[in-house]
């Protein structure tokens, strides 16, 4: 336990509390719709997109401030460990957070009547896993090749905010809508639901790979004021 508390402690408490955030942020709007008289479906479609859509951001955002923040990391490549191992854990931390509380919270919704999403539970798991792989996997691949924050964000939140804009065009696609993060919030467990997901846990695992892969180098993080 001493390790994991200080892998997270290096990751950083900001990206540790980063799934939390968003899920506090996920229930003040749902309150805030209710309170001033939202109907009840769609504010249970408001805390089926906190799982969906908030946490995977804030997991991926947080996994690249994990890789590219890490003012050791000159000593650390010089350690007997490999540095894809003690960074593989740190993502660990982070992940692990995001899925335990997806888990807690899609429970606490299923006990309240206010979960929209499917029945089956390894099902309802697919909800947020699947997006939370294909957004994470993308900002650690981003993150290993560009060695930027701003470039690994920026990708992150361009990628998020364009399927959120463009939703109705990506699901209508054939193409574009095994690739759409949102479909359950947006329509539900509807035909072609499950290519979705194992595509986007698919296209996750292949970014996650490819990264620990190249981090077989791990010099290539280093920047140009570390070198």
């Amino acid at each position: 336990m001493s390790l994991w508390r200080y892998e997270a402690r290096r990751a950083g408490w900001p990206a540790c509390l980063a799934p939390p955030a968003s899920l506090l942020v996920t229930l003040a709007l749902a309150a805030a719709g209710a309170a001033f008289g939202t109907p009840r479906p769609s504010v249970h479609s408001l805390l089926l997109s906190g799982v969906e859509a908030l946490v995977p951001l804030a997991a991926a955002t947080a996994a690249v401030t994990v890789v590219s923040v890490d003012r050791c990391r000159e000593l650390q490549l010089t350690l007997p460990t490999g540095y894809s191992l003690t960074l593989g854990r740190r993502l660990g931390v982070v992940a692990g957070i995001g899925a335990a509380l997806s888990v807690l919270f899609s429970v606490a919704l299923r006990l309240t009547g206010s979960w929209t999403g499917p029945d089956s539970p390894l099902a309802s798991a697919l909800v947020w896993a699947s997006p939370l792989l294909g957004l994470t996997g993308l900002a650690l691949l981003v993150a290993v090749l560009g060695r930027s924050v701003v470039l690994a964000t920026t990708t992150v939140a361009v990628v998020w905010l364009c399927q959120q804009l463009f939703a109705s065009a990506m699901v209508a696609g054939a193409w574009s809508r095994p690739f759409f993060l949102f479909l359950t919030s947006r329509e539900g467990v509807a035909d072609g639901w499950g290519t979705n997901r194992a595509v986007l846990a698919a296209c996750g695992v292949l970014f996650i790979t490819i990264a620990l892969l190249l981090l077989r180098r791990p010099e290539r993080l280093l920047t140009e004021e570390e070198l």
